[in-house]
């Protein structure tokens, strides 16, 4: 086998790095899964929800508005708790033009994640939810009003689950979930929805880290000068120019951009 080129040994450099990272964070789990920084803090995922298959994040593109960023910081906690993650954007039948779903959905599909448009109203979407959840255990996350409790009155009509209807003066939902409760839709299929957003409240991680929790960074970041590049400041960053040429969606770039600055405080 011939020489390895500079770009191989960097790339290998950078791998070899991110796996020391990951295996000194993975020092700081108990034998049974649980991180210890979970007993100062607010619970996490896997404290709330054992032996679970995915995290469904539900969020609505109108009453409440879409808010990309906490999609976002639900997705870095699914990363972080190695919880394979489906994206749920409801309310689509509020929107005037279906196209806007579309390109949304395609945001998140384009690196890698599940991601369905549905409304609980209209029934959309709904049967291809079900079956995401079918022989699964799930947790349900996302924000007030979001319509969680509706998509899952939709699927099974006999769990009627208390909805509450989005504020008119400040458009905001009105929080029906305030602990922790399980749904059995059969023998093998359960949801388990969490107390909305106090979940990120305390993602524990040094800003410095925020970079490896988002996906679409991993296949340029080993092109980067520096090898400990945030992709923020620094000069020769690969993610930064694949942000320039379109390979890396400006609103995810900003998620990161907001997620470091939330880290710092």
């Amino acid at each position: 086998m011939g020489r390895l080129t500079k770009k191989q040994k960097k790339k290998i450099h950078y791998l070899l790095r991110s796996k020391t990272e990951l295996e000194q964070k993975q020092k700081l789990l108990h034998q049974d899964g649980v991180p210890k920084f979970i007993e100062k803090h607010l619970p996490y995922i896997r404290k709330l929800a054992r032996n679970l298959d995915q995290l469904l994040i539900v969020g609505s593109f109108v009453s409440p508005p879409l808010k990309l960023g906490l999609i976002d910081r639900f997705l870095v906690l699914a990363e972080i708790e190695n919880i394979d993650p489906l994206i749920c954007f409801n309310k689509v039948d509020l929107l005037s033009d279906a196209r806007q779903g579309e390109e949304v959905r395609e945001i998140y599909s384009r690196i890698g994640y599940r991601a369905l448009l549905t409304s609980a109203k209209t029934g959309v979407g709904i049967g291809e939810l079900a079956k995401a959840l079918k022989g699964k255990r799930t947790a349900l996350a996302g924000h007030s009003g979001v319509g969680k409790s509706s998509l899952l009155n939709a699927i099974d009509p006999n769990l009627q689950i208390m909805v509450n209807d989005v504020s008119h003066v400040t458009r905001k939902g009105r929080h029906t979930t305030t602990r922790v409760k399980v749904y059995h839709f059969d023998d093998q299929t359960e949801v388990i929805d969490l107390p909305g957003i106090k979940l990120i409240d305390f993602i524990d991680i040094h800003y410095q880290d925020a970079r490896l929790y988002f996906r679409e960074f991993e296949q340029y970041a080993p092109h980067c000068r520096f090898n400990d590049c945030l992709h923020i400041t620094e000069h020769d960053c690969a993610v930064k120019e694949a942000l320039k040429k379109g390979e890396i969606h400006p609103e995810r770039y900003r998620s990161y951009l907001a997620f470091v600055d939330s880290l710092k405080l």
